[in-house]
C-alpha cells in the first residue's frame, strides 16, 4: 500500500509540475486557448464547420510534442471542469443494484443508462462498447440488454447501455442522441482507464439499425462495429464508410422482416467487393446465421470485434459525408470543413464522397457530389477543406503535393502551428488527432 501510495503521489507531482512548466512557457497563450475550447464545448452541437482560432504561433518540428501536451492538458483541464463520465458499477452479479444513471438531453427526454465495467483490474485499460437495444417495451429492453452484455465474454471491457429516451421516438441516430454519444467519444478520450483505440457500436434489432448507421457517420472514433438482426440498406450506412474499421453483421437466415435477411446479404456481397479490391481494408464478419430468425446468438460478436484497434491514421480514407437527421459531420479523420455545405439532406444530391491517399509526400483527393441513392455522381463546384497533417503522414524536410481531382493544388514544404494543433484538438477531442499542420483547400 504504501508503494502504491508513493507512485499516485509521485505521478501526481510529476503532472503538476508538467503542466507548470507549459502553463509558464504558454502563460501569454493560456487565457485564449481557454476561452476558444470553452466557446467550442458550448457551441459544437451546432456547428458546421471549423471556427478558426484566429491567431497563428509557428511552433519548431522539435517543439511538437511539447505543444501537443499542452494543448492536451488545457482541453482536458476545461472539459472536466464541467463534465466527467459516472463512476462505473464493477459490483455486477446483483443487477438490481447496479446503478441507472441520467443525461440530459437537447430537446428529448432526459437518457437513461447503465456504466459498467466486466472487470475487476483497474489498472488495465478496457475497451469500451455503446450497446443499444431493441424496439420493444423499453424497461425490459434496457435489462434484456444489460442481461446480455454480462454474458458477453470480452474482458477486460466496459459498456455504455443507454435507455431509448421516448418510445415515440425509437431511433438511436436522431440529433439529440448524436450530440450525447459525441459527449461519450469526448469524456472516454479523457478516461486513463478506457482504451481509446478500441471502442465499439453495437445493438440488437433496433439497435443493430442504429448501430450500422452510427458507426458510418462515426468510424474514426472506432474500432469496429457489430449490428445484431439489423440491416440497413447501405444509402443509410455507406460501406466505404467502414474502410479502416473492422465490421460484423450478424442476421437469422429466415429473419424476413423488414427484408433483413435480404439487406444482409446485399451488405455481405457489397463488403466481400470491397474487401477484395482493397486488401485489409474492409475487414468484415457478415453472416446468415443458419435456421435462425428474428433470435439470434449474440454472442459472438463482441468477442470477435474487441481482437480489433482503431487506426487513427489511416493512409486511404474513404468518406460519404452524408446526412443523419438533417445534420452533417463537420469533419472526419484528418479532413475538416471550412465552411458549411451548400447542401442539405432531401436535395438529389446530398452528400460527397471523398477519397484521399496519402503516399509519402503526395496526397491524392478525389471529391464528388454524390445522390441519395449512391448511384450518380457529379461535380463539387463549391467547397472549402483543410487536411491536417503531422509526421505520421509527411515529411517534413521535404514539399508536399496535394492533388485534387487530378489538379495540383499545392507544392510546398508546410508549418508547425500551435494553432492548428488547438484546432484540431477542438474538432475531435482526441489525444492521437493534435495536428501541427494544416494544408487549406478551395473548389
Amino acid at each position: 500500500m504504501v508503494k502504491k501510495n508513493y507512485i499516485i503521489v509521485t505521478a501526481l507531482l510529476i503532472s503538476c509540475f508538467s503542466q507548470d512548466v507549459y502553463s509558464q512557457k504558454y502563460s501569454g497563450l493560456q487565457p485564449k486557448v481557454d476561452a476558444y475550447f470553452a466557446e467550442r464545448l458550448r457551441s459544437m452541437d451546432e456547428e458546421t464547420h471549423l471556427i478558426s482560432f484566429g491567431q497563428k504561433s509557428e511552433i519548431k518540428l522539435g517543439k511538437v510534442e511539447e505543444g501537443k501536451s499542452f494543448v492536451w492538458e488545457r482541453w482536458k483541464s476545461k472539459v472536466l471542469q464541467t463534465d466527467s463520465l459516472p463512476v462505473w458499477s464493477t459490483n455486477l452479479e446483483n443487477r438490481d443494484s447496479i446503478s441507472i444513471h441520467h443525461w440530459e438531453l437537447k430537446k428529448e427526454d432526459p437518457m437513461p443508462f447503465y456504466f459498467v465495467r466486466k472487470s475487476d483490474d483497474e489498472n488495465r485499460k478496457h475497451a469500451l462498447f455503446l450497446n443499444l437495444h431493441g424496439s420493444g417495451p423499453k424497461n425490459s429492453e434496457f435489462k434484456n440488454t444489460l442481461a446480455w452484455t454480462l454474458r458477453f465474454e470480452d474482458k477486460p471491457s466496459a459498456y455504455f447501455i443507454p435507455q431509448i429516451p421516448n418510445e415515440k421516438r425509437y431511433r438511436w441516430w436522431y440529433k439529440p442522441v448524436q450530440y450525447a454519444w459525441e459527449r461519450m467519444f469526448r469524456l472516454a478520450m479523457l478516461n486513463d482507464q478506457i482504451d481509446a483505440h478500441k471502442m465499439y457500436v453495437m445493438g440488437i434489432s433496433e439497435g443493430g439499425y442504429g448501430s450500422q448507421r452510427l458507426a458510418a457517420f462515426y468510424a474514426d472514433y472506432l474500432a469496429g462495429a457489430g449490428p445484431m438482426a439489423g440491416g440497413e440498406p447501405l444509402k443509410n450506412a455507406p460501406p466505404l464508410n467502414f474502410r479502416n474499421i473492422a465490421f460484423s453483421l450478424e442476421t437469422g437466415e429466415h429473419d424476413r422482416g423488414f427484408g433483413r435477411n435480404r439487406l444482409t446479404t446485399i451488405a455481405k456481397e457489397e463488403f466481400q467487393k470491397l474487401a477484395t479490391e482493397n486488401p485489409g481494408q474492409f475487414i468484415n464478419k457478415i453472416q446468415l446465421q443458419p435456421n435462425k430468425g428474428h433470435g439470434i446468438d449474440y454472442t459472438v460478436t463482441s468477442p470477435w470485434l474487441v481482437n480489433y484497434t482503431r487506426n487513427s491514421h489511416p493512409k486511404h480514407i474513404s468518406w460519404v459525408l452524408f446526412p443523419m437527421d438533417g445534420r452533417y459531420r463537420k469533419g472526419f479523420y484528418n479532413i475538416i470543413l471550412n465552411k458549411p455545405l451548400a447542401i442539405k439532406e432531401g436535395d438529389e444530391y446530398d452528400r460527397l464522397v471523398f477519397d484521399i491517399q496519402f503516399h509519402e509526400n503526395t496526397i491524392n483527393v478525389k471529391v464528388e457530389l454524390m445522390n441519395n441513392e449512391m448511384t450518380e455522381t457529379k461535380k463539387v463546384e463549391d467547397l472549402d477543406f483543410s487536411i491536417f497533417l503531422d509526421n505520421n503522414y509527411i515529411d517534413y524536410s521535404k514539399k508536399v503535393k496535394v492533388f485534387v481531382n487530378d489538379k495540383l493544388m499545392f507544392d510546398k514544404k508546410v508549418k508547425t502551428d500551435l494553432s492548428n494543433m488547438i484546432e484540431s484538438c477542438a474538432i475531435f477531442g482526441d489525444q492521437d488527432r493534435i495536428f501541427p499542420s494544416k494544408i487549406d483547400i478551395s473548389i
